[in-house]
């Protein structure tokens, strides 16, 4: 299921009703960290899903934005 704006917004409004300013920031920084690994998550997925399509590595890179050959087969590693 892929998040939507609402449940960012929900998220968001959440975070924000956390009246300890710390332990608002606490729950920022952990939801910061949970998006990074979803998102190296699914970029690893796109990058691996590339190559066993039969494409280079080069060729992930350019579909991935033009990282290099090497970013792409780093993130395929899940670095």
């Amino acid at each position: 299921m892929t998040p939507s704006n609402s449940d960012f917004t929900q998220l968001a409004e959440r975070i924000r009703g956390i009246d300890d300013l710390g332990e608002r920031y606490r729950e920022i920084r952990q939801a910061e960290a949970v998006f990074k690994t979803l998102v190296r998550t699914l970029l690893q997925e796109v990058a691996q899903g590339l190559k066993d399509e039969g494409k280079t590595w080069p060729e992930v890179a350019q579909v991935m934005g033009g990282v290099t050959y090497q970013r792409a087969h780093q993130i395929a590693r899940g670095e």
